[in-house]
């Protein structure tokens, strides 16, 4: 039996298609999180819980020194950005490093809190951002892993349209 290791160490973020390389300390990705809502009736011994969705999207960035570019871009809450973040998947088993993937979120939202810079004696200013995120996708190794999509109304889960269903009840 032959172990292999996943790591994932660092990433560069993207906005608009101008890499970031250096100006970010984090970035908190936004993943499609399950709004479950509890069911129980007569006669059932117990409670389940039922799938009704997909909580809002959010994504936080925290900046790793005063951008004023930055801070220009985020003070709109009605222009629309992409946001991309790429890393290195290094694979390794006891032979080793045996591989290294792609790994690419794709997120388009509009920032929501642009962040106040915390000011500290002979430290950096620190400054969070909070993004509202509408569209989001994960690709490892150039395969699509999700897609969601709110105003669409598409969640695509390993290939699988997860919604086709419900839209064509909806009539849409």
């Amino acid at each position: 039996m032959n172990i292999q290791i996943n790591s994932l160490t660092n990433a560069n973020i993207y906005i608009d298609g101008v890499g970031l390389l250096g100006r970010a300390e984090e970035i908190e990705i936004a993943n499609p999180k399950h709004k479950m809502i509890d069911y129980k009736g007569l006669g059932m011994a117990g409670t389940a819980e039922l799938w009704a969705g997909v909580e809002k999207l959010e994504s936080k960035i925290k900046w790793s020194s005063f951008d004023a570019d930055t801070l220009a871009m985020s003070a709109s809450p009605f222009q629309t950005h992409s946001f991309q973040a790429r890393g290195n998947l290094e694979q390794y088993t006891s032979q080793g490093r045996t591989a290294q993937l792609p790994v690419v979120y794709l997120m388009t939202g509009i920032f929501k809190d642009a962040g106040s810079p915390t000011f500290r004696q002979h430290r950096m200013v620190e400054t969070t951002s909070v993004v509202s995120i509408y569209h989001c996708e994960l690709f490892v190794a150039g395969v699509q892993i999700y897609l969601y999509d709110v105003f669409a109304n598409i969640y695509v889960v390993g290939g699988v349209d997860q919604l086709s269903t419900f839209r064509s009840n909806l009539g849409g």
